[in-house]
């Protein structure tokens, strides 16, 4: 039968979460870059109108199964595009649903391949059961740090190449303007109000919020900040991201955009990727004590070489 699409792309998309739909973003560019045209690609989406729009990709809802196995039935690869998708840190769902799909996805003859993953953490047998299953059956994967690595050798994965986030594969354009305020970015999490203290003797009038996804604006509002913004694209951010002489947040693509930008970058690791960026990164992580932003390393060439894999994943 003839395939309609090379590549079906699964990540958590259309969920608002600007640094998910970056990695969409930076996943149908490297694509594009390596010959297919946009309608040789679909995405699984919570949004699909949405993301058709943003993107100029066909999409569909990743909840409606008939659709799913539509798409699937006309393509020839399915791509996890990036993501901390294999983790239980907020439940066992998020495992057990893209096991799923890459076992629907096997049954139907379709190859699965991983890209700039993060893996963990896996707390429960049941989520390493998942995790591993579904990543075994990829023909490679791609991680963005190291213990992504080490943990997926652990799960028995062969094929594991350790790499960095592919957000860093998009290009910005960087304005000449005058850097003059800061951005800081909170997310939702346990210990919420130990991060607001650590940033509360350290924002002014020149503090701008950034929200990254829902729940960063309640987050932030406490601090009493000049303002909080959403930014929506990449454009947005990178407008945004121009005029920032520093930056302190949580969220991993709030730091991804501040290297890419060349922003002096401090992280607050909420969680282990965030920590793994903070050291790839060569910036501070802030734990009790308040460290000053520095500038993160320039972005290494070796974060193009994920467009090699994806020439090899869809045979060009």
């Amino acid at each position: 039968m003839k395939r309609r699409y090379r590549a079906v792309l699964l990540g958590y998309y259309g969920f608002g979460n600007l640094g998910d739909e970056l990695l969409l973003q930076a996943c149908i560019e490297m694509l594009c870059r390596c010959g297919l045209v946009r309608e040789q690609i679909a995405v699984l989406s919570n949004n699909p109108g949405m993301t058709s729009r943003n993107f100029g990709v066909h999409s569909v809802n990743r909840w409606k199964f008939g659709h799913v196995v539509k798409v699937l039935r006309e393509s020839d690869t399915m791509i996890l595009a990036g993501g901390g998708i294999f983790q239980d840190s907020t439940s066992l769902k998020s495992c057990a649903w893209y096991w799923g799909m890459v076992r629907l996805a096997r049954l139907l003859g379709v190859k699965v391949f991983a890209i700039g993953q993060s893996v963990g953490p896996l707390n429960s047998s049941i989520s390493r059961i998942f995790a591993g299953d579904a990543l075994r059956l990829c023909g490679k994967i791609h991680v963005r740090d190291k213990k992504s690595f080490l943990l997926a050798k652990t799960l028995g994965c062969e094929n594991v190449i350790e790499g960095s986030d592919i957000v860093m594969t998009l290009k910005p354009e960087i304005p000449p303007v005058k850097r003059k305020y800061i951005l800081v970015n909170l997310r939702p999490c346990p210990d919420l109000e130990r991060w607001r203290e650590i940033l509360r003797g350290h924002v002014d009038s020149d503090t701008i919020g950034v929200a990254l996804g829902d729940g960063d604006e309640e987050a932030l509002k406490p601090l009493g900040l000049r303002e909080i913004v959403r930014p929506g694209t990449f454009s947005e951010a990178c407008g945004l991201w121009a005029g920032a002489k520093s930056a302190v947040g949580m969220r991993l693509h709030f730091g991804v955009l501040s290297r890419i930008m060349r922003v002096p970058l401090a992280m607050m690791p909420y969680d282990v990727k965030v920590n793994e960026f903070a050291v790839q990164s060569g910036v501070p992580c802030i734990s009790g004590e308040w460290e000053e932003p520095v500038m993160p390393r320039e972005i290494p060439e070796s974060v193009n070489d994920v467009e090699g894999l994806c020439r090899e994943i869809i045979g060009l």
